[in-house]
């Protein structure tokens, strides 16, 4: 018997001016919003990609009464242009998304519309594969640098915003998307949310 067959759908893409990254605590844990990191790139954006992907069943097996194939986990990646003058800052981003294989972090990203609006995306569960693991189409004189796999969430919950407020994120989010955003936060840690002891 055949599997189902994983079918990409067209990419779409985004110019990020800021990503932040945030690690959920430990294996299965929550996200770890005092751990978010923040990285700007104001002058020279980085490409978000993301493609669909739905699950077409075996040509035996009937659709019952789904219309449409149910969704797979999609692609997300993050892509810049050949000649991008900051390559370091590209290998930060990179070692940032880069976790420890078949854990979770969340990937945020802000940027503007054709219309100058702030397009603000979550991420809410990032699982990195490969960059030889599949294949993401990019722009002419583009490169994909860092590749993953948005994983359904499991539970609600709410997300911080930078303006103190929150999203309210519902199960199965694979990827939220608002224009009714603040603008991104400033590069690198937050501020505590909560107190921290020491000894």
């Amino acid at each position: 018997m055949r599997d189902d067959e994983i079918v990409s759908h067209p990419p779409s893409y985004s110019r990020c001016l800021a990503v932040r990254i945030t690690p959920y605590a430990g294996d299965g844990g929550q996200p770890d919003h005092d751990q978010a990191v923040t990285y700007r790139f104001d002058e020279d954006p980085v490409m978000f990609g993301y493609v669909y992907r739905t699950r077409e069943p075996a040509i035996h097996q009937s659709t019952g009464s789904f219309p449409y194939a149910p969704a797979a986990p999609g692609l997300v990646a993050f892509l810049a242009p050949d000649d991008h003058p900051d390559p370091p800052a590209l290998s930060r981003l990179a070692q940032g998304l880069w976790q420890r294989q078949g854990t979770w972090i969340a990937v945020d990203t802000w940027s503007k519309t054709p219309g100058g609006e702030t397009l603000y995306t979550l991420v809410p569960q990032w699982k990195r594969v490969d960059l030889d693991e599949h294949e993401v189409p990019a722009p002419p004189h583009h490169h994909v640098f860092a590749l993953g796999e948005a994983t359904a969430t499991r539970d609600a919950q709410q997300w911080p915003r930078p303006d103190d407020r929150a999203y309210h994120v519902e199960w199965g989010t694979s990827l939220f998307l608002s224009t009714d955003t603040s603008p991104p936060p400033a590069a690198g840690f937050p501020t505590p949310t909560r107190q921290r002891t020491t000894a």
